[in-house]
């Protein structure tokens, strides 16, 4: 932000006919560099892609949430259960034997990791982490496992990929690296005031 002065003028109260000019500064706008900042929080202003971003990561892991319960919803009756998810139908496992377990536990697994890193990029995205760009590819693939379930989960690879993708938009990189200066900022050290006077200075006494 430049300095720059405004010229204003306003009637003079002692003479009705006479101008004053009064120079004022332009309206204080804070930034990060060339990067707004919030006035009401303090950080780096959140574009709108930054939320359309962040809210099809959210979408893509609920959506793969959705589909392992309707895994866990149709494995529950012993003719759904190896049409439930692809990876029984290949394995075709014995629903009594420790396969199951094992498979089962990797059916869990698959929704728990892809819903986890979908919702985790969008967190720190949110919160500036610049890593966040390199975590959505990693989600995107992770979100590649939810072939192994069934359709419903397959989905999420579509909110995901789009959510990673608008990550490296050059206004998000621009938002991220607003968040890197103020996080290499140096840290203001705080400790105790020294010579603290309380009351009427010396020089402002009557008896000094």
């Amino acid at each position: 932000m430049t300095d720059q002065a405004v010229t204003v003028t306003e009637d003079h109260l002692g003479d009705p006919g006479a101008h004053q000019a009064i120079d004022v500064l332009a309206p204080y706008k804070p930034t990060v560099g060339a990067y707004p900042v919030s006035p009401r929080s303090g950080e780096p202003q959140r574009p709108v892609v930054l939320a359309v971003s962040t809210g099809l990561l959210v979408v893509g892991a609920v959506v793969s949430s959705v589909g392992l319960v309707k895994v866990l919803w149709d494995a529950a009756t012993v003719t759904g259960y190896h049409t439930a998810a692809r990876v029984l139908e290949w394995t075709k496992p014995d629903p009594v034997s420790f396969l199951t377990i094992v498979m089962v536990l990797t059916i869990g697994a698959i929704g728990a990791v892809v819903a986890t890193a979908a919702g985790a990029i969008a967190y720190n995205a949110w919160n500036g982490r610049r890593w966040a760009r390199i975590g959505g590819i990693v989600a995107f693939a992770l979100s590649g496992l939810t072939y192994l379930l069934n359709n419903v989960a397959m989905i999420a690879m579509i909110p995901i990929a789009i959510g990673a993708g608008l990550l490296w938009l050059p206004v998000i990189g621009r938002y991220l690296a607003a968040w890197a200066v103020i996080r290499t900022a140096p840290a203001m050290r705080r400790g105790w005031a020294q010579n603290v006077m309380y009351g009427i200075l010396p020089r402002y006494r009557r008896d000094a």
